[in-house]
C-alpha cells in the first residue's frame, strides 16, 4: 500500500505546467504528440470542448519550445516520451502565450480590457527576453503604454523581434472565450462590432496573420485553441494560414484519456486502499458517464473527458465511495450560452420568447438518439442558423460526438454519454419553461418519482406528466407520433438522478421504447426498475378502430415485446435486486387512452 504523503496529487483544475511538475501531480503523458504536430504545419488550429485539458497541453508546448526554459528541460520532461527523443526545435523560440479567458467580457469596457491584457502580456514578454532582444524594458513598456489599440501593441512587439531576427512561437489559449460570451450575453450585433470591419479583435488577428506572412516574418509557429470555429472565421475570413487539425485521425486522442490510461490510473490509486470497487466496475461506470468522445471520421477510437475523470477520482478518494453528483458542475455548459442559438426574443407584445428552428434539432437528437450531418469546419456567425452549422457547433461544444459515417459519408453524431444526456434534459426543460410551453412543479415531481422508485407506484407520476403534456398547447402541437411522446417522457423521466433513462435501448434483438435502469452504484436501496413500451394511435383514427378489441390487440403486441426484452442477460444484471415492472402506455394523439402493467 502506498503511503499518503507519497501519493501523487490529482491535477484537477491545474493547467500551469510548472506548478504541475513542482507539485508531484499524476501525469498522463501526451508529449509524443509534439512530434506529430510539428510535422503537420507551422500554424495550427485545434478545437476541443471545454474542460478537456487544452490549457495544460498548451502549457506543455510553452515549456518545450521556450528558449528561456532550456536549462529546465530535464525538470519539465524527465520521464516523458519526448524527453527520450526530442525534436531539433525544442527550446528554440521566444514564446508569447496568451489566454483570452483572462479578458473580462464586460461589453462596456471590452476593448479597453483587451488592450490592457495585451499590453501586460507584451511587457511580460520583453522582460522575459530582455537580453535576447537587447532591449530597454522600460522604453519598450512606454512604447506599449502609448498605443491606443491591441493591434498597435502587437505590431510594436513583432517589430522588436524582427529587428533582432528572433523567431516567436505564439500560443493563444481560449482564443474565442470572451467573444463567445459577448455573443451569448449581448447578442450578434455586439459580437460583430468586435469581429467585423474595424473591430479591435479583427484588427489584432490581422496583425498576427501578417506576422506569419511578411518578409522575414517573426512568427515562426502559431498554435490557436478554442471551443468553436465561429470567432476565427469572422475575424480573419477563415484564417487560411492555419491548418485546422481538429478532425485529424492521428491526433484524435491528443486530449482526454484513453481507457488504458484510465485503467492505469485506477490501479495506481487502488494502492491507497480507498477504492473498494474493482477496476472493471469503475471502468464500466465511468465509461457510461464520461466516455465515448471521438473527434475524427477516420477512427473509431474514443476518449474519456479528462476533467470528469479527475473529478470522479477526487470525489471518490475523499469520500471512499461513488460521488453524490456524477456530473462536475464545472463541466456543465451554461444554458445561457446555448440560449442564443435556440431562443428568439420577441420585440412585440407579449414579449414571451419563442424557439427558433434550431430547438427542433435538440428535440430530434433526443427523439432519435443521433443525427446525421456533415461536420462544417468553419462558418461565420451570420450562417449559424443553418441547421448543418448548428449541428456542427453542438459537436464542437462536446454535446455530440462522432459515432461513424453513413452511406453518404455524413457523420453519425450521437450524445456521447450520460453526463451530456443530462445536459440535454436540462436544456429542453429550461427552454420549455422560458418560452411558457411547460413548467413542472419539481417538488411534486420529485415526490412522485420517489414513490415510483421505492414503492413501485408508477401511475401517479406517469399520469401527472401526461396531464402536463395534454394541458400544454405548445407540447400538443409537437406531438406528431410515438417518437415525440417517447422523447417527452424520456426528458422528464430523465430529470431524476435515481434512474439512467434510455430510449430505443437494444434488448434481446429488439429496441425498448423507454428503460429506467436504477442507478444502483449511487442508490443501492432502490426497489424498482422499469421498461416501458409506448403504442400510438393517430388521433384521426375512426372510433371503430379504437374498440376494446383493437386496444387489447395492441396491448398484446406490446406485452410480447416487453417479455422478450426482459430476457436480456445484461439488462437483468444491470437492474440487480430491483423488481422489474413492465408498462404499456397507449396514446391517441397526446391523450393516454390506456396504461397498465403486465
Amino acid at each position: 500500500m502506498i503511503e499518503e504523503q507519497d501519493l501523487k496529487q490529482l491535477p484537477y483544475g491545474v493547467s500551469d505546467f510548472k506548478k504541475f511538475r513542482d507539485g508531484n501531480y499524476y501525469y498522463v503523458d501526451k508529449t509524443h504528440y509534439i512530434r506529430d504536430i510539428e510535422k503537420k504545419s507551422r500554424y495550427i488550429f485545434l478545437i476541443r470542448p471545454r474542460r478537456f485539458g487544452k490549457s495544460l497541453f498548451l502549457g506543455i508546448l510553452e515549456a518545450y519550445y521556450d528558449i528561456a526554459l532550456k536549462d529546465r528541460f530535464d525538470f519539465f520532461f524527465n520521464g516523458t516520451d519526448i524527453h527520450k527523443n526530442p525534436t531539433p526545435e525544442k527550446n528554440s523560440y521566444l514564446v508569447l502565450k496568451l489566454n483570452f479567458s483572462m479578458v473580462t467580457p464586460d461589453i462596456s469596457r471590452i476593448e479597453e480590457t483587451f488592450l490592457d491584457y495585451i499590453k501586460e502580456s507584451a511587457y511580460g514578454f520583453v522582460q522575459k527576453y530582455e537580453k535576447l532582444l537587447e532591449i530597454d524594458v522600460e522604453k519598450a513598456n512606454a512604447a506599449f503604454s502609448g498605443k491606443k489599440n491591441a493591434a498597435e501593441v502587437m505590431v510594436t512587439l513583432l517589430r522588436y523581434c524582427k529587428t533582432k531576427e528572433r523567431e516567436i512561437y505564439v500560443i493563444i489559449d481560449e482564443y474565442d472565450n470572451f467573444a463567445n460570451i459577448i455573443l451569448s450575453e449581448a447578442g450578434e450585433t455586439e459580437f460583430k462590432k468586435i469581429t467585423h470591419g474595424g473591430g479591435f479583435l479583427r484588427a489584432f488577428f490581422n496583425v498576427v496573420k501578417g506576422g506569419t506572412t511578411d518578409t522575414d516574418a517573426p512568427i515562426s509557429r502559431l498554435f490557436l485553441s478554442g471551443v468553436s470555429p465561429i470567432t476565427l472565421d469572422d475575424v480573419t475570413s477563415g484564417f487560411n494560414i492555419a491548418a485546422n487539425i481538429s478532425l485529424d485521425w492521428d491526433i484524435n486522442e491528443i486530449l482526454g484519456f484513453t481507457q488504458t490510461e484510465v485503467e492505469t490510473m485506477i490501479e495506481y490509486y487502488r494502492q491507497t486502499g480507498k477504492m473498494r470497487h474493482s477496476t472493471p466496475e469503475l471502468i464500466e461506470l465511468m465509461s457510461l458517464w464520461y466516455n465515448h468522445y471521438c473527434f475524427s471520421l477516420e477512427t473509431d477510437k474514443v476518449v474519456f473527458n479528462s476533467t470528469q475523470i479527475l473529478y470522479f477520482f477526487m470525489q471518490y478518494l475523499s469520500r471512499g465511495k461513488i460521488p453524490l453528483d456524477m456530473v462536475d458542475n464545472n463541466i456543465r455548459f451554461d444554458y445561457q450560452k446555448l440560449r442564443y442559438l435556440i431562443i428568439v426574443d420577441q420585440k412585440e407584445t407579449p414579449k414571451t420568447p419563442k424557439t427558433n428552428g434550431n430547438f427542433s434539432k435538440l428535440r430530434q437528437i433526443i427523439e432519435n438518439s443521433s443525427i446525421h450531418s456533415r461536420i462544417v469546419k468553419s462558418f461565420p456567425i451570420n450562417k449559424l442558423v443553418s441547421p448543418e452549422n448548428f449541428i456542427s457547433l453542438l459537436y464542437y461544444l462536446g454535446l455530440l460526438t462522432i459515432g461513424g459515417m453513413d452511406e453518404e459519408n455524413k457523420a453519425i453524431l450521437k450524445i456521447p454519454n450520460e453526463s451530456i444526456k443530462r445536459l440535454y434534459y436540462d436544456y429542453i426543460k429550461e427552454t420549455y419553461e422560458e418560452t411558457g410551453v411547460l413548467t413542472l412543479n419539481l417538488s411534486k415531481y420529485e415526490d412522485l418519482m420517489k414513490e415510483m422508485a421505492f414503492k413501485g407506484k408508477w401511475k401517479p407520476l406517469i399520469e401527472y406528466l401526461v396531464q402536463q403534456m395534454e394541458a400544454s398547447m405548445g407540447i400538443r402541437d409537437l406531438i406528431t407520433g410515438e417518437k415525440a411522446i417517447q422523447a417527452f417522457l424520456n426528458v422528464y423521466l430523465g430529470l431524476s438522478d435515481l434512474y439512467l433513462v434510455s430510449s430505443e435501448k437494444e434488448l434481446k434483438k429488439g429496441y425498448a421504447d423507454l428503460v429506467l435502469e436504477p442507478f444502483l452504484a449511487q442508490y443501492p436501496q432502490l426497489k424498482y426498475s422499469y421498461v416501458i413500451e409506448i403504442k400510438y394511435v393517430k388521433p384521426l383514427a375512426k372510433k371503430k378502430e379504437l374498440t376494446p378489441e383493437k386496444i387489447k390487440e395492441v396491448k398484446e403486441t406490446a406485452e410480447a415485446q416487453l417479455n422478450r426484452y426482459c430476457l436480456d442477460d445484461k439488462f437483468k444484471k444491470a437492474i440487480g435486486h430491483t423488481a422489474l415492472k413492465k408498462l404499456v402506455l397507449i396514446f391517441c394523439g397526446s391523450r393516454l387512452i390506456s396504461h397498465g402493467e403486465i
